[in-house]
C-alpha cells in the first residue's frame, strides 16, 4: 500500500527540508538577535561617548573659567614676569636707600676723625718736633724705618738727646745735635728730657767710642778757676748755683757733657740741671735739647 507523501515531508525526509529549517532557525533569527545586539551596543557607547563628551568639555569650561579668573588677577605671562621684574627694582631701590640712609646716620652718629696735622705725630698724637732722649747704651741709628735699611750710626751714650721729627708705627725719624739725621726704634727712646753741651769735645778717653759714632758721649764734669772763666779761654759752660744774681760756679760743663733738665721756668732765661751728681743752673741758650721758648715744669 502505498501512501502519499507530500513534497514537504520528503524533503525532510530525505534531509532538505531540516538543512532549511536549520537555515531559517539559524539565519533568520540569529541575524535578528545580532542586530539588535548591535544596536544596543551602539546606543551604549553613543550614550557613554556623550556622555564622556559632555563631561570634558564640562572640565575643559571649568580650566577655562580658572585660567581667566586667573588672568583676570596677574595678567598675561608677558605682564607677570614684566610686573615681577618691577617689583624686584623696586624692592632693590628701597633695600639702597635704606642702606645709604643707615650709612648716613652711621656717619653722622660716628664722624670721620679729623685729619692729624703736620706738627703732631701720626702714632702718638704727641707734638712734632719734640725732644727725647735716648734710653740705652747702644743705639743703631739707621736710613729708612725698617730692620732692612743699613745702619749708618751706633750711639754709646745713654740719656743722648734728640729731637723727633717724623713718626712711622715703630720708627722715629730723629736729629742729633751735629744735624745728623736716620731712624731710631721707639723702644730705644725715652721721654725724659736731657740736654747737650754743644762743641767739639777735648775727651780723651776711650777713643773707640767716639770714633764709632762721631757723635759724642758725656763729657766729664770740670773745675776751672774764676778767671779763666771770665777771660774765656775755653768754651766750657759753667754750672751755676741759682738763677740769682749772687749766684755761685759749681762746676763747668765740657762740650759734650749730657745732663738732665729738671725745669726751664716760664719767663726766665734759665734752667735747673743735674749732671752726675753736680746741681746748678745753666743759661738755656748754651743747652742743646730745648725748642725756643719751650716751658719745662719741674716735676
Amino acid at each position: 500500500m502505498r501512501v502519499f507523501v507530500p513534497f514537504s515531508h520528503r524533503l525532510f525526509k530525505q534531509g532538505v527540508v531540516p538543512f532549511a529549517v536549520m537555515a531559517l532557525s539559524l539565519g533568520g533569527p540569529a541575524y535578528g538577535v545580532g542586530q539588535e545586539q548591535d544596536e544596543s551596543q551602539k546606543n551604549h557607547r553613543v550614550h557613554h561617548h556623550g556622555k564622556h563628551h559632555a563631561g570634558a568639555q564640562a572640565h575643559a569650561k571649568e580650566v577655562k573659567a580658572a585660567k581667566a579668573k586667573a588672568g583676570a588677577g596677574k595678567g598675561s605671562p608677558h605682564a607677570a614676569k614684566h610686573g615681577g621684574g618691577a617689583a624686584r627694582n623696586r624692592a632693590l631701590e628701597r633695600k639702597a636707600a635704606a642702606a645709604a640712609a643707615a650709612a648716613s646716620a652711621a656717619k653722622a652718629a660716628h664722624p670721620a676723625p679729623p685729619a692729624v696735622p703736620d706738627n703732631v705725630g701720626t702714632e702718638t698724637k704727641l707734638p712734632l718736633p719734640r725732644f727725647a732722649s735716648m734710653r740705652a747704651d747702644r743705639v743703631y741709628m739707621r736710613r729708612g724705618p725698617g730692620e732692612r735699611y743699613p745702619i749708618d750710626w751706633v750711639y754709646h751714650r745713654r740719656g743722648y738727646p734728640v729731637k723727633i721729627e717724623r713718626e712711622f708705627g715703630v720708627w722715629r725719624l730723629v736729629e742729633d745735635s751735629d744735624g745728623q739725621k736716620g731712624w731710631v726704634h721707639q723702644v730705644t727712646l725715652h721721654s725724659s728730657r736731657s740736654f747737650l753741651i754743644p762743641g767739639s769735645s777735648s775727651y780723651d778717653g776711650d777713643a773707640s767710642k767716639v770714633s764709632i759714632t762721631g757723635h759724642a758721649d758725656s763729657r766729664i764734669v770740670t773745675y776751672r778757676s774764676a778767671g779763666e772763666v771770665a777771660r774765656g779761654q775755653n768754651r766750657d759752660v759753667p754750672l751755676m748755683s741759682s738763677e740769682k744774681p749772687d749766684q755761685k760756679i759749681v762746676a763747668l760743663l765740657e762740650p759734650g757733657t749730657v745732663g738732665t733738665i729738671k725745669a726751664c721756668p716760664q719767663g726766665l732765661s734759665w734752667c735747673h740741671v743735674t749732671v752726675r751728681g753736680y746741681d746748678g743752673w745753666v743759661e738755656r741758650r748754651l743747652l742743646w735739647g730745648l725748642l725756643p721758648d719751650e716751658i719745662i715744669q719741674p716735676d
